[in-house]
């Protein structure tokens, strides 16, 4: 017995697995775009309930200053219980963004890290928020960092790779240039690996051009290590005062966004 599936039957169904896989990878996205990743250094409980007091009045002043200057550093209190804080926007992220970004930042890293006095956060790539008891401005602290990777695998590692590392040195070269405020973003075909590449670096802008070069540097060096050695179609590398990214879609906002 044979058995007909009218036409039309054929194109809705053809429709409904097409609308259920966009939906699907939507989502993905949205959980791939949507990481928040912070760390709390555990050798650095808070002494005092004025030190305390004074992060939390020092995060509160970064959020409101970040986010109508999109970067700003400061500091907050006196002697012993003296903090020293930084915020930032990633350069391509647009204004609303950036405000509603950074002061989601200011909430989590004080719930997460509530009781420790070096902490950074990176909110959903977008921004950036760090205190510490020392004074860090314009320092690259290799010490901690966090990292995150696609385990897919390119087609071709090895073409793949010569092509990231190309791009990869293209924005990084961007990033340390002065009117662009440490960031650095770009794309390129593999032809071989049939995909779009998409890569971005940014610094903090509180960094020199030398120490954006070497933090960043310090980050691509080490992405044998973090990002599955280097065959995996996406990977991010977070420090507290630079990241790089690259994946095969595109998570960057438009200039004029």
């Amino acid at each position: 017995m044979q058995v007909k599936i009218a036409t039309t039957e054929i194109r809705n169904m053809a429709l409904f697995r097409f609308i259920f896989l966009l939906f699907l990878s939507s989502c993905i996205f949205a959980v791939l775009a949507d990481v928040s990743v912070e760390n709390c250094s555990d050798n650095s409980t808070i002494p005092t309930a004025q030190m305390s007091a004074n992060i939390d009045s020092l995060v509160a002043e970064l959020a409101s200053s970040t986010s109508q200057n999109r970067f700003s550093i400061a500091t907050y209190g006196k002697g012993t219980d003296k903090v020293y804080g930084l915020g930032q926007c990633r350069g391509d992220v647009n204004s609303t963004d950036c405000t509603n970004c950074i002061q989601d930042a200011a909430k989590n890293i004080r719930t997460n890290c509530q009781n420790q006095t070096d902490a950074w956060l990176w909110q959903n790539d977008n921004c950036i928020l760090r205190f510490d008891d020392d004074q860090f401005f314009g320092k690259v602290d290799p010490s901690s960092f966090a990292n995150l990777y696609n385990n897919d695998h390119p087609q071709h590692p090895s073409a793949f790779k010569k092509q990231l590392d190309a791009l990869i040195s293209k924005v990084s070269s961007e990033a340390v240039v002065p009117a662009n405020e440490g960031l650095g973003r770009g794309k390129s075909f593999s032809v071989a690996s049939n995909a779009t590449i998409y890569a971005l670096t940014q610094c903090t802008r509180d960094l020199s051009r030398r120490s954006c070069s070497d933090c960043l540097n310090i980050a691509i060096g080490n992405f044998s290590k973090f990002c599955n050695n280097e065959k995996t179609v996406g990977c991010r590398v977070l420090y507290g005062s630079c990241y790089v990214r690259y994946e095969i879609y595109p998570f960057y906002y438009p200039l004029d966004s």
